[in-house]
């Protein structure tokens, strides 16, 4: 009689059950599954340190100490209106010389003056002009630095030097410098104060226009 190989002691072997073996995930799909798991969690901690990094930045450039400004030169003048008045009329200032009130109605342009009322560079004033003022007479070679500042001055943002030089007698010292309610006397003239005063006062009148 021929031997049954699929019988042991009588009995038929049970085949493995396949079902529950195709249930049992592969171990390399499993790791992928847990790597793709992990990959949020570890974008999500990268953009967590920059967001506290970018944080701590603006945080110590907010509270870090300022250097403070320099303080602007000269003093500040009361302030006299800005009426327009007919070319000729005779006003009353009450300084001087003065840094605001009644004026013409056309402003002085940037140049070197033998003569000028102040009706007109009041009004320059107005518009964010510097005014120097001197009682004559001045040297030759300080007429000449007039001559060099009206040319050499940096421009305002509107591109132009805005920059008057006229004479005016009546105040007690040789020079002054003027700014719409702003003004700084001098006793001897000084090219690179009048400087520092025209970039810390050009461009603030009460007219921002050219």
């Amino acid at each position: 009689m021929p031997h049954d190989t699929g019988t042991a002691g009588g009995v038929r072997a049970r085949p493995a059950p396949k079902a529950q073996a195709a249930r049992r995930p592969a171990p390399g799909r499993r790791a992928g599954t847990r790597g793709r798991a992990r990959r949020p969690l570890a974008w999500w901690a990268a953009a967590a340190a920059v967001a506290v990094a970018a944080g701590g930045a603006i945080w110590w450039v907010a509270a870090r100490p300022q250097a403070p400004a320099a303080p602007l030169l000269g003093e500040r003048v009361p302030d006299e209106g800005y009426e327009h008045v007919p070319v000729g009329t005779q006003i009353q200032y009450r300084a001087h010389p003065p840094a605001s009130g009644p004026h013409y109605p056309s402003p002085a342009p940037t140049g070197v003056y033998p003569g000028l009322a102040p009706g007109f560079w009041v009004h320059s004033l107005e518009h964010g002009y510097i005014v120097l003022v001197y009682r004559p007479p001045v040297s030759p070679s300080v007429s000449a630095q007039f001559h060099e500042m009206v040319r050499d001055f940096p421009k305002s943002k509107f591109g132009n030097v805005k920059f008057v030089v006229a004479p005016y007698d009546q105040m007690v010292h040789p020079f002054a410098v003027l700014a719409w309610d702003w003004r700084m006397w001098m006793d001897t003239f000084d090219r690179g104060k009048v400087l520092e005063f025209y970039r810390q006062h050009v461009d603030h009148g009460r007219e921002d226009i050219p």
